[in-house]
């Protein structure tokens, strides 16, 4: 059974020029996961300027199959970086 949902993450106070901007929204996609077969996508961006600089809003669908999750990530480094028993 796949499981879906949506999150919405804010970049409050971002400074940042638009290859700043997209390594961040990968890191935050990546970082979001829980389970190593989970699939985040982007499915939103949207740009908001304040009087303390541009924000931006970013919308993540998230899906899992609950019958085959896969591993747990125990630790951040695993979520960029793969499990740390596949290096051994």
């Amino acid at each position: 059974m796949i499981e879906k949902y949506t999150t919405e993450v804010s970049l409050d106070f971002f400074n940042g020029d638009e290859t700043d901007l997209k390594d961040t929204i990968e890191e935050i996609r990546l970082f979001a996961k829980t389970y190593e077969n989970d699939k985040v996508t982007v499915l939103s961006v949207t740009e908001n300027e304040s009087s303390k600089g541009k924000n931006y809003k970013v919308l993540l669908q998230h899906e899992r199959d609950t019958d085959n999750p896969g591993r747990k990530y125990e630790y951040d480094e695993e979520k960029l970086f793969g499990f740390f028993e596949d290096e051994e």
